[in-house]
């Protein structure tokens, strides 16, 4: 068993999405001190896919990632990463709740949560409306035609 194993072990058990945890709650997980680095170096807390960082690798074997370090208050948000259990070279899993979070991050670049779901909320609203629009025989409310072309006589 890794180092970083019970902290690998209690955040596949959380419930919830995140987690929000002083260094202090992280060493009473592991049992343990954090290393100096932890203390004084935000990279130690980057979710690094390659290289040989343990403490990496437990949270993100576990389906987690970091964000949020606070190195000055000893805080750091852990958030469910939806990575856990692919296996690699198999078929895709469908996407998680956590997956569709970070997708819809990345494709409209809005970070905060509520931001993002009422984004999503309008353009579904639009989307539906528009919808409604072309069953009507209408057209979708902020299209603009070309000018017609109008032969000279």
């Amino acid at each position: 068993m890794g180092k970083y194993e019970p902290l690998a072990r209690y955040l596949k058990s959380r419930p919830d999405d995140n987690w929000n945890a002083t260094f202090s709650e992280i060493e009473a997980k592991l049992g343990t001190s954090l290393p100096r680095s932890a203390r004084e170096h935000r990279a130690w807390w980057a979710n690094q896919t390659n290289g040989n960082h343990s403490q990496t690798s437990g949270w993100r074997d576990a389906g987690w990632e970091t964000r949020d370090v606070d190195l000055r208050r000893g805080l750091v948000r852990f958030e469910r990463s939806g990575h856990s259990g692919r296996a690699s070279g198999g078929p895709p899993m469908p996407m998680t709740k956590p997956d569709l979070w970070d997708q819809a991050r990345r494709l409209s670049g809005i970070v905060d949560r509520d931001e993002l779901i009422e984004a999503a909320l309008t353009a579904l609203i639009r989307r539906e409306a528009a919808k409604g629009l072309i069953a009507l025989g209408g057209t979708m409310p902020d299209f603009e035609a070309a000018p017609r072309e109008r032969p000279f006589a």
